[in-house]
Formats: C-alpha cells, structure tokens, sequence
C-alpha cells in the first residue's frame, strides 16, 4: 500500500503544470532595460513571440532549462519527482516615463491552456528623457518649412533620424511617411553626421524629398517611422556586482560594467504635421499656362540667323528657377502668323538632389513662310506663390533674316482653237515654202545660224536654272507638308498603344487612367496640330463638342489621372476592375465620335 501512494504522490507531482511570469526590476528608468520571464512547468510550452505594450519595446531573447528535484507530500505520503522548469526571457526597454502592465499572457503547456498574472513596472524619468517626456535616446523631425502651400507647388520636406551615440543601431529601410493627397519625391541616399544636442552626441542620419499637393484643404502630412535593430547599454544592476562580491556595489564600478543589451527592434517616429493647401485661382489665368507653379525665368536663342524662306530654324528655350518641373511644358508663340512651328523636344537638368531646382531646355523647330526680319516670339506662363499671382514671360525679339516666299505652284496654260495659228489660212499669193538662207541677200557679207550662237544657248540656260529651282522649291514645301502628316500618323500609333494598354488584362487603376488621358490628349493634338504634352484637360474639353454627361466624364478622368500622378508610389497599384475598363473605353469612344469644334 506505501508504494502504491508513493507511486500516486509521484505521478501526481510530475503531472502537474504551471505557467507564472515574474520580472526582474519592477522599477526601472527610461532606455533601462529588465528582464521579463515566463516560467512553466510539465513539458515544453508555446509562448507569445511578441508582446506589445506602447510605450515599452519588448523582445524575446531566448529560452533556458533547468531540472530540478522535488519533495513533496501527497495524501499524507512523501515522495520527490524530477521536474523540468523552462525560462522564456524577454528584453523590456521603457522608451518613456509612467506606469506599465505587461498584461495576463495566453501559454499552452502540454496542451493545456493557461494564464500568467499581469506584471506591473514602474518607470521614472532620467537624462534619457527631454522635458516634454519624450524619449531621448532616439527619435526622430520631420521638417516642412511652409504650413501653406498652393495646389501643385514643390514643398521641400526633410527627415532626421537622431540616435544616441552609444547606441549600437542599424537602420532598415528608408523610413515610411504617410502623406495624404500629395506625390512625393523618392528619398534622397541618407546622409549621417554626429551633432550635439542638449550636451549628447546624436548620430544624425537625414533624408530629404519634395511633397506637391494635388488638393486644397487641410491635408495631414506624417508620421514618420523608421525601423531599426538596436542595442541599448545597460545599466549595471546592484547586488553583488558581477563576481558576487559587495565591493562592487560601489558606484566607481558604475561605468567599468556598463554592457550592451540584447539586440532588439525599435521604431522610432515622429509626430504628424498639417498643410494648409490653396487651390490656384481661377481668375487671371494665362492662356499659355500649363501647370507649373514656382519661380522661373526664360531665355532664347535662335539659329541660324539668315535662312530663305522654307528653310526651318532652331528656336531654343531656357527655362530656369525652381519648382514643379514636371509640369514645366514648352512655350508658345506670340505670334503664330507666317511659321510653321513643330512640337519641341525638352531636356531638364536638375541643380539639387530633389529635381525642383534646375533648367529645361526646350529646341522647337520653326519654318518661316515668308520673308522675316526677326525670329517668333515665345511667351510662357507660370504661378509664383510667393506673389500669389500668374506671371507671363516673353522671350526677347531675336534679329534674323528671311528672304524670299514659299512660291504657290504656277496655274499650267491652256491652249485654245482661237489661240492657236497652227490652222490659220494662207496668205493669198504667198509661197507655200520659204527655205532659209545662209546669206545676206545683200545687206550683209555672212550670216550665222541661231542655234550656232553661243549666247542663245546662254540664253536657254536661264529658264532650265529656274524651273530646277522652282522644282526644289517645291520639293521642300512638299516635304514641309509632310512632317504635319508623318506627325499625326505617329500620335495615331501612340494612341493604339496605349489604348492597347488600357484594354489589358489587370492594368493597375493608375496606368489605366493615364493611358486613358494620354489618347484623349492625342487624339484632341490630332486635330489642333498641337502637341499633346503641351494640352491641358481644359483645352481637350474645348476641342470636341460633348455633351454635359460626356464633359463631367472626362473631368473625372482627368482628375482621377492627376490623383494617382499625385499620389505616391502606393496609391493605384491594384488592379483596375472591369467596369472602371469598360467605362474608360466607353468614354474615349464617344470623345471621338464627339463632332470637332473648329
């Protein structure tokens, strides 16, 4: 009977399970880090791998074992069992001042589930922690220097990172900013220095970027976070010091075993910021603007400088200063009379790292029809915001020399019966036939033949010299009337294509709106000999005559397009649905059966 309770006490004691969570300091400082554990018993045990509390930053660091011997007593009989006890330690770093529960924690042990008791810490304040209660051992600025800004103006923005530095830390990727309603600038390569705030070094890595609002209202700008692999020094806990001897508690010692803690992940953000959006005014609006908003200036050149009339000339634009160039389109001409002018071709070069400060240059080709004493004038429109006004510049009055016109092709004569003497009548009593006669017939010694004369066939070389010439004039007024053609045959093929590319299967809604845009803006060039880059929505709207459905449409369209040009690298990227295809497809189709408005 004894071995048979001593048998029970046994199994009984072996099969009993238990989780508990304990902690190793319940009062601790800020960027101090203690141990928090979970300790079981009767077998292995899952625990959570992540336990969040805001405020602290908790990492699990490990397990440990250990087996153990116990005594116990078991219906009033004695017997011991070996039992195993599994540690789960986690890292806890407070990241600000105040009072914390680890909450009550779900283990399964054996397949059973329990719960540990909630733990309590206290954190008090210390030189890791500013006056405003914020951690100082890392944390991050996001800088904007405007709280207002205009539809479409380029807003500098910059992001510092600050992490103390003794703290070993590697950042991840870039940081992740939260931006509504804005296009953003790809992150410029981080940049790190060490600077000293408020008597520590900081190593300070900073990103710079550019935001453009595409709506006015309040828009929310942040927060900032940036992920990071970390590892704080610890501060050494008393008791012993670290070879269990008292001597150590000294503070002398304070610094000499001063450790590095585990690695764990932090994220450090910022606070979020408000911009206050204008929408551009609709009054005063230049007919030459296009979208760019900034502060620019604009020089030309011409060459060459004397040409005949049908030769094309180089008129180049240079468009400098800093803002949106991305909406920076080519200049118009003052005064289109007399020139045969072709879309440009453009070229930006950017002064900074964020591309909103550099020049655009722009090479328009321009055919004179007739003689000219000065090349066309440019005009070009644009909005200041620091003005809050639209300003016009016009390029200065460059001298060169046209000679001659493009020649209209002559009308060919025709012969009539009564122009003709081929079937007049004879005169009565003439001779039929008078023959030629190489001499004089007395009034002269000798007589030369015409076709002999030297300066007859001078002669003939003159109108031969002009028909060639006419011929090359018209050559090169047919090839002038050509490139027009070659022109809309190629906006043709860009629009299959990206009508091609609206149709396909799984087009992420922003290409699909752009596409849809661009064969509007193309098929609208088409008609006005215009380039399509330099068309505004406005100008599309103006060239058909649509009905007031049809016109809300392709508002919506174009303002659904500036939306996803607008807004960031996330936004757009899922696929387009089939309805949204077929009522892209829908309204291009009726865009173009829409009658044109000349």
């Amino acid at each position: 009977m004894a071995g048979l309770l001593a048998l029970v006490s046994h199994r009984a004691l072996a099969d009993d399970v238990s989780a508990t969570a304990k902690i190793s300091d319940a009062e601790t400082e800020v960027g101090q880090a203690v141990d928090f554990q979970i300790q079981t018993t009767g077998g292995d045990a899952r625990v959570p791998e992540n336990i969040a509390v805001d405020g602290l930053s908790i990492t699990y660091t490990g397990q440990s074992t250990q087996t153990q011997i116990n005594f116990g007593t078991v219906f009033g009989s004695s017997g011991s069992h070996m039992q195993t006890l599994n540690t789960y330690t986690y890292s806890v770093v407070p990241q600000r001042a105040g009072s914390f529960t680890i909450p009550a924690l779900q283990v399964e042990v054996n397949g059973q589930q329990l719960a540990t008791k909630p733990v309590n810490l206290n954190v008090g304040g210390s030189t890791a922690q500013n006056s405003t209660g914020k951690n100082d051992l890392y944390f991050a600025q996001l800088i904007i220097p405007k709280t207002t800004a205009y539809i479409g103006e380029a807003v500098p923005a910059e992001i510092k990172i600050y992490v103390d530095g003794r703290i070993a830390a590697q950042l991840a990727e870039a940081p992740d900013i939260a931006v509504d309603s804005c296009t953003m600038q790809p992150l410029t390569k981080p940049q790190q220095t060490q600077v000293e705030r408020n008597g520590r070094v900081y190593a300070m890595v900073t990103y710079k970027t550019a935001l453009t609002p595409v709506k006015a209202g309040t828009l929310k700008i942040g927060p900032v976070k940036q992920e990071c692999l970390a590892r704080i020094p610890q501060k050494r806990r008393r008791g012993g010091g670290p070879f269990g001897n008292p001597m150590f508690d000294d503070p002398f010692f304070d610094d000499a075993f001063t450790m590095m803690g585990p690695p764990q992940k932090v994220t450090i953000e910022t606070d979020s910021t408000n911009l206050e959006v204008k929408p551009l005014p609709s009054t005063g609006q230049p007919e030459s603007f296009a979208g760019a908003v900034g502060q620019y200036t604009m020089t030309t050149t011409v060459k060459p400088t004397m040409v005949e009339a049908g030769d094309p000339i180089t008129v180049t634009a240079r468009i400098a200063g800093r803002g949106n160039f991305d909406r920076v389109s080519g200049p118009q001409l003052t005064d289109p009379r007399g020139w045969r002018v072709y879309p440009p071709t453009a070229k930006f070069s950017q002064d900074d790292d964020l591309g909103i400060s550099g020049v655009k240059t722009f090479d328009m080709a321009a055919v004179p029809q007739e003689g000219k004493t000065a090349a066309p004038e440019l005009k070009w429109s644009y909005f200041d915001p620091d003005k809050e006004q639209y300003v016009t510049l016009t390029g200065s009055s460059v001298p060169i020399k046209v000679e001659g016109q493009i020649a209209a092709a002559p009308t060919p004569a025709i012969s009539t019966p009564a122009n003709t003497t081929a079937n007049a009548a004879p005169t009565p009593g003439a001779p039929d036939i008078m023959y030629i006669r190489a001499d004089s017939g007395g009034w002269g010694e000798t007589f030369e033949p015409l076709y002999a004369s030297r300066v007859f066939w001078m002669a003939q070389a003159v109108p031969l010299l002009a028909l060639l010439g006419f011929i090359g004039l018209h050559v090169r007024a047919k090839r002038a009337a050509d490139l027009p053609a070659r022109r809309r045959a190629e906006w043709r093929r860009e629009k299959d294509a990206a009508m091609d590319a609206a149709r396909r299967r799984g087009v992420p809604e922003a290409e699909l709106y752009e596409r849809a845009a661009w064969a509007l803006r193309l098929e609208a060039a088409a008609q006005m000999d215009r380039a399509p880059d330099t068309l505004h929505a406005a100008e599309v709207l103006g060239a058909r005559a649509l009905g007031a459905e049809t016109a809300e449409r392709v508002r919506r369209l174009f303002e659904r397009q500036a939306e996803a040009l607008y807004a960031g690298s996330s936004s757009g990227a899922r696929p387009a649905s089939a309805e949204a295809q077929a009522d892209v497809l829908d309204l291009i189709k009726k865009y173009e059966g829409a009658k044109s408005v000349s």
